[in-house]
Parts: structure tokens; sequence; C-alpha cells
């Protein structure tokens, strides 16, 4: 049984879009353990003079087994990630980008090599990006532009995640658009991902 970590970053509860459509393609991915973890009852802080001095002096230590580190161990240690959040100012909500800080510790979850280039320490197979947006986007102007993929993208690089996905349902505050509509199509594309998540 593989480990699944399902990161539920839905600011808007049991009413979110973006859960309904991420809770669709965890259900039906085959041989898997889901361990979920709700960000907004966590209430995680960004980083700041206090916490960076800890996390600085954990890390010299090598204690990277400490409290401290419990999310960044998690989510390295898992077989994949399934990250839902909507698209929020661009990119993704305050407490997902407090959690993806957390997530970044140089000697646990990524190092650098000797040309200082980042090199990831993360066992996830795969991260899926599950997300909803009342609009529309277009890389190709600034107004429209997808920074949340973006900078996911990177951050797997980073971190050593072998594969991003995104699975997004858009145009859902568009007036005159059927949402019902554009959920159920969003709906049948995670069925398909599911069924080949481990390809």
């Amino acid at each position: 049984m593989k480990k699944v970590l399902f990161v539920n970053g839905c600011v808007r509860g049991a009413d979110s879009r973006t859960l309904r459509l991420a809770r669709r393609v965890v259900s039906r991915i085959p041989d898997a353990e889901i361990d979920v973890l709700q960000l907004p009852a966590l209430h995680i802080a960004p980083l700041d003079t206090q916490t960076l001095a800890e996390r600085d002096a954990l890390s010299a230590a090598g204690a990277f087994d400490a409290p401290f580190f419990a999310l960044a161990n998690q989510f390295k240690n898992a077989d994949a990630v399934v990250l839902a959040c909507p698209f929020w100012d661009m990119s993704v909500p305050a407490m997902v980008r407090a959690y993806l800080e957390r997530l970044c510790v140089i000697g646990l979850t990524f190092h650098y090599n000797e040309q200082g280039y980042p090199v990831g320490d993360c066992a996830p197979h795969r991260l899926l990006h599950v997300t909803t947006r009342g609009g529309y986007v277009d890389d190709s102007d600034p107004a429209l532009t997808d920074h949340a993929s973006a900078y996911l993208r990177s951050l797997c690089k980073v971190l050593g995640v072998g594969r991003f996905d995104s699975l997004a349902a858009d145009g859902l505050d568009v007036v005159g658009n059927d949402v019902e509509a554009i959920l159920q199509q969003a709906e049948a594309q995670a069925d398909r991902i599911a069924q080949a998540f481990w390809d």
C-alpha cells in the first residue's frame, strides 16, 4: 500500500469546489493509504526572526527529527502528494504558502551540489495540484498569469518530486457558465488521473 499525502488547503471548507474535486480524485487512487493534512486547522504562521533562528539551530545540529520539521518529514516520506487549493490572487492562499515554506529545509528536503544547483531529497513519485478558478488563466497576459502552477512546478523540481501535474476547473465565476457541468467534466478528468495515478 502506497502512502498519499492529501494536503487540504481549501479556505472555504465544506463549501469548497476545489475540495469537491480533490476528494473525487483522492477517493479513486488505487493501492493508496491516504494521510490527510488539514491546513486550515494548523494555523501555520510564516517564518519570522524567532522561527528562522530555531530552524537554523536545529539544522546546524542535524536535528531533523525535531517536531519543527514534522511537516517537511511527512512530505519527504510520502509516495505521492495531492495538494488541493483554490487559485487565489494569481497564486495560492497564504496558508498554503506558509506550509510550503516549512517544506524547504536545506539538508533535509534538498541540498546544493558542488555547482550550487539544488538537488531534491524527497521521495514523492508525483505531486498533483488540484485547483478551481473563478476565471481563466493565460500566461501571455500578466493579469491572467498562473503563478500557482509555475511556482509549484519549480518547487517540485527543487525538492526532487518526480512529476508535477495540475487538475483544474476554470471559469466557475463567469456569469452564464454552467458551473455543475464544468465540475462534472473536471471530475471525469479526475477519474482518469486516478486510474493511472502510479504510471
